[in-house]
């Protein structure tokens, strides 16, 4: 059950080490090129953390994996007011939309189109090779960029799975080319037989099965100009945690990192091995944001995959950005798509919040008969749940111990097992940087006040 907010006071907490431009010069580069920017995605949960009043910057709840969208021909939102009238061309040319996922099907040109706003995406042909688990291959050799080993095994004509397991693998990872946004196309494999079963269930496709590394999961993301690679924030990838997804390779949430949270050079590694890839992907002409996914490996990282977009982790990044005096993401995307080059890089050593997110999926087909709304959410230690507060959701670091973000990304109706139910987002970390971790008492409390408040029968 969710109460009325009771207000408390709110803290803040420690540190990150990331690059940026900074915010003024970033802001006024911004305020000179844009009248309206549109960000399409199920929630306002990036807008919200941009942290800087924007009244050029809007929401749009139009998603590749929102089961209803607005129609591309509706009418939009409400236009906030322009705080300064343009003294140029008040419209048209100056009209932008950022999708969070704009490689996903047509959602992000159908509504751009319909309402004469440019997409600022990357380029379609990069994108495409980037986001292909088989295809990026070349890219990462491209950076010279170390990845597991691995097999390719064929759509067609295949051999037996033995063929294709070697001797000495403890285990491995199965993935298709086409693995969609939130990792249904990712399995485990132990042994020779059960990559029979798998090779068996996805006929037709070409796959890539890699030899398993539990090393701890990290995801860095940055973001490609005209003449550089801006590298922000590294973040522990929580992925497959059983608690919260029944999917083994499912996102399932981030945790902000600074370098002593990792063993000697393992930082700096990953914000270079993150730099080498935008930069071959810079050199195909590439503009914008994107996540690169690692491995730890004996001390050391490995490229698992692109994510040629936006990632969830990018509103943990832009309230790290904001704190360090840095422009966040979405206005360095919208710079990246518009400038030949970018501002000067400002690298930053400033201390910033330690902040995690989780995401909370359904384990069983079942229908919703209500979502709760999305703000500041407050629980209390004998499981009462006060939200929202009606102040808003506020900034993620003033965020105090009981208290979370709360965006729902599911709607009433019928969910499905793996369906994303709720991002909720916090200003600790809520378990530790190990692969795969066990999730602490904070993080069962809000799941379990999750699952009772949207009555999903997880």
């Amino acid at each position: 059950m969710v109460t009325p907010y009771d207000r408390t006071v709110r803290v803040g907490q420690p540190p990150v080490v990331l690059d940026g431009v900074g915010a003024d010069e970033g802001l006024a580069l911004l305020g000179e090129r844009v009248d309206r920017v549109a960000w399409l995605d199920r929630s306002a949960f990036l807008t919200a953390s941009f942290g800087h009043p924007a009244p050029w910057l809007r929401h749009v709840p139009v998603s590749p994996l929102r089961r209803t969208n607005p129609a591309p021909t509706e009418a939009p939102p409400p236009e906030p007011p322009l705080a300064v009238p343009s003294a140029r061309d008040s419209g048209e040319g100056r009209h932008f939309a950022v999708a969070f996922a704009p490689e996903h099907g047509t959602h992000a040109t159908d509504w751009a189109t319909a309402h004469a706003h440019r997409l600022l995406a990357p380029d379609a042909a990069v994108t495409a090779q980037a986001a292909d688990k088989i295809d990026a291959l070349e890219l990462l050799r491209t950076a010279r960029v170390a990845v597991a080993e691995h097999v390719i095994i064929p759509a067609r004509d295949r051999r037996t799975a033995a063929a294709y397991w070697p001797a000495e693998w403890p285990g491995a990872v199965l993935q298709r080319r086409e693995n969609n946004l939130i990792g249904r196309g990712t399995l485990p494999v132990t042994d020779r037989t059960t990559l029979a079963a798998a090779l068996d269930a996805w006929p037709g496709h070409d796959l890539r099965l890699s030899r398993l590394i539990p090393g701890l999961s990290l995801t860095v993301s940055a973001c490609v100009g005209g003449d550089r690679t801006v590298v922000a924030a590294v973040s522990h990838q929580l992925v497959g945690l059983p608690e919260l997804t029944p999917g083994w390779g499912t996102h399932c949430g981030n945790q902000l990192l600074a370098p002593e949270d990792l063993p000697a050079g393992l930082y700096e590694r990953a914000r270079q091995t993150a730099y080498d890839v935008g930069e071959a992907l810079r050199e195909r002409g590439y503009r914008g944001v994107f996540g690169l996914d690692l491995l730890e490996d004996g001390g050391d990282v490995l490229a698992v995959e692109i994510n040629p977009r936006f990632q969830t982790v990018s509103s943990l990044v832009q309230a790290a950005e904001h704190a360090a005096g840095l422009l966040p993401t979405l206005g360095l995307h919208i710079l990246a798509s518009l400038l030949p080059a970018l501002p000067t890089s400002r690298p930053s050593r400033t201390p910033v919040p330690r902040l995690s997110q989780l995401v909370v999926h359904a384990d069983r087909h079942t229908t919703l008969t209500s979502v709760p709304p999305p703000g500041r959410y407050r629980l209390t230690p004998d499981g009462r749940l006060y939200g929202p507060d009606p102040d808003g959701p506020g900034p993620l670091t003033t965020l105090r111990p009981d208290e979370a973000l709360w965006w729902p990304h599911a709607l009433p109706g019928p969910v499905e097992p793996g369906d994303e139910l709720l991002l909720l987002q916090f200003g600790a970390h809520l378990c530790a940087p190990t692969p795969r971790p066990a999730l602490g008492p904070t993080a069962h409390a809000w799941r379990n006040a999750a699952v009772a408040a949207f009555g999903s029968g997880m």
